[in-house]
């Protein structure tokens, strides 16, 4: 496990917006993004490549090298002197482009606006003239030849740098950009969530970000090997710490947001706001790709939870279910997730209620996503427990009821 042989808005109306091609890669392959500006985690992340043998020419970054933490100017001259190759992201983009925003379209008014308006005007302002000018000469988009595979780098998606492209989203889209670069591999990032889908015979791999955790309640981050064994190109999730203790005093002494701060030592997010409703119910769970990654993420807690009939990390595994029937699995997260969007409902009253049901068909996986899916919302303490008393009294209500029936049988057989 963990080892597999393979089967404003940024947007681009001109689908043959070019991709620099690089010629053919050998050797091991260090995938990764979003740096994020945390130059502590970039530090490790060379030595990890370096004790592992891997040169910088073979490690790749999806985008997103500044952004949200302290050091951008340090991180980029770092980066530079590494020689690692990497494309631009929807910050790098916004910051060659002298923007005012770094174009991931959030919601106005939403945290995740409000927190930008922060962290980009400062990256902005910590970077240097020459960093500035080599950020736009980075590609938007790369491509190589890997083994027997053509392999394409994107951040987003081809066409769309800021599109969010998680594991739950419907195959659309991906098959599309799988087309539209002709490509066996799709490489991408953004979404800061590490996972591998394959769809219709190509792959398409999420290596996750470095500068920030994967929202799984640890402070490891993420990246992938790409390797040829026998012939065969092979993928590997890898994570590493690092010392978050140190970026995370020097986001607070700048006056970065507290809330992302806290996020490199919790592990936890701030908010969900662009998560699919499938990847918000992972919020917490360690993620592991294998077993020994596994062992070394769970506490004794939760290892004691794991043993038991329901293993919380199961939640994760959610979106496996489309493997086995890829055309039913992915028409019920396209319908999961257009229900829980806002209509007639606010999603807050969704959330709420679908709380109260999780509880009357007792669904612990349930439970614990929709309470944090509530707290994410607002939803008090308080408003919770009304509502699970409103579907204890339908679920015991229905239980009486039906004992007219067992009256009616009485009288009858009595008779």
């Amino acid at each position: 496990m963990g080892h597999y042989l393979l089967p404003t808005c940024i947007y681009n109306t001109n689908m043959d917006k070019e991709i620099k091609h690089i010629g053919t890669k050998t050797g091991k392959l260090l995938l990764f993004g979003g740096v994020y500006s945390n130059l502590q985690a970039l530090e490790k992340l060379i030595s990890i490549a370096n004790e592992d043998g891997v040169a910088a020419e073979n490690c790749i970054c999806t985008g997103d090298i500044t952004g949200y933490c302290a050091q951008p100017e340090e991180t980029v001259q770092l980066f530079q002197k590494w020689g690692a190759l990497s494309i631009a992201g929807n910050v790098e983009l916004q910051l060659a482009n002298d923007s005012e925003d770094c174009g991931c379209d959030f919601k106005s008014g939403s945290r995740c606006d409000d927190f930008s308006k922060m962290w980009f005007p400062y990256t902005k302002g910590h970077l240097s003239q020459h960093s500035l000018d080599w950020m736009k000469k980075i590609p938007e988009y790369i491509s190589f030849e890997y083994g027997d595979k053509k392999v394409t780098v994107v951040h987003g998606n081809y066409g769309n740098t800021s599109e969010f492209v998680f594991k739950s989203n419907a195959a659309e889209s991906k098959e599309r950009c799988f087309e539209e670069t002709n490509s066996d591999i799709i490489v991408a990032g953004h979404c800061g969530l590490p996972f591998h889908q394959s769809i219709k015979g190509n792959l398409w791999l999420n290596p996750g970000v470095i500068g920030m955790p994967a929202n799984d309640g640890t402070t490891r981050v993420w990246y992938m090997i790409l390797d040829i064994v026998d012939g065969e190109v092979t993928y590997t999730h890898q994570s590493f710490e690092y010392d978050a203790e140190t970026a995370q005093k020097l986001m607070y002494k700048n006056h970065l947001p507290e809330a992302y701060g806290d996020t490199l030592t919790s592990g936890i997010w701030d908010n969900m706001e662009i998560l699919p409703e499938v990847e918000k119910m992972g919020q917490g769970i360690p993620i592991y790709f294998n077993q020994e990654q596994k062992n070394t993420t769970q506490t004794k807690t939760q290892k004691k939870m794991a043993d038991t009939y329901y293993d919380p990390a199961d939640l994760r595994k959610f979106g496996k279910i489309t493997e086995w029937s890829e055309e039913l699995g992915t028409k019920f997260f396209d319908y999961y997730s257009k229900v829980f969007e806002e209509g007639a409902l606010s999603a807050r009253e969704k959330s709420l209620i679908a709380l109260a049901v999780s509880h009357v068909v007792k669904c612990p996986y349930c439970i614990d996503s929709y309470t944090k899916d509530g707290l994410q919302k607002g939803i008090t303490k308080e408003e919770m427990m009304e509502a699970v008393h409103v579907g204890a009294a339908i679920e015991s209500g229905a239980t009486l009821v039906h004992g007219v029936q067992m009256m009616n049988k009485y009288d009858k057989l009595s008779m």
